[in-house]
């Protein structure tokens, strides 16, 4: 998004004043699947502060029910893996966590 911005300027969006990616940082979630390893990746990209969890339940390539088993299982930090499957979705809601 941001090489985006920079290469045709301000022509869609004048009034933007931060990077494409500092405004997707703040406002948007992503969300992972519990089999996703290039969660990682992402995680090393924007950070774990806007990642939540996700089954895909009721679709039927789901991994329901073991999905969260599945997901525990992946390359990512013990606070990464709090983080996406409660911190943030309790901060996306308004709850405290």
């Amino acid at each position: 998004m941001d090489e985006h911005a920079e290469w045709l300027g301000d022509v869609y969006a004048k009034e933007l004043t931060m990077a494409p990616s500092a405004y997707f940082k703040r406002q948007c979630f992503v969300s992972v699947e519990c089999d996703e390893e290039p969660v990682r990746h992402v995680i090393d990209a924007i950070g774990d502060d806007r990642i939540v969890f996700s089954t895909d339940f009721p679709h039927g390539d789901s991994k329901f029910p073991r999905a969260v088993e599945s997901f525990l299982q992946l390359p990512i930090s013990e606070q990464s893996k709090r983080k996406i499957l409660w911190d943030n979705c309790a901060a996306y809601y308004g709850l405290s966590a």
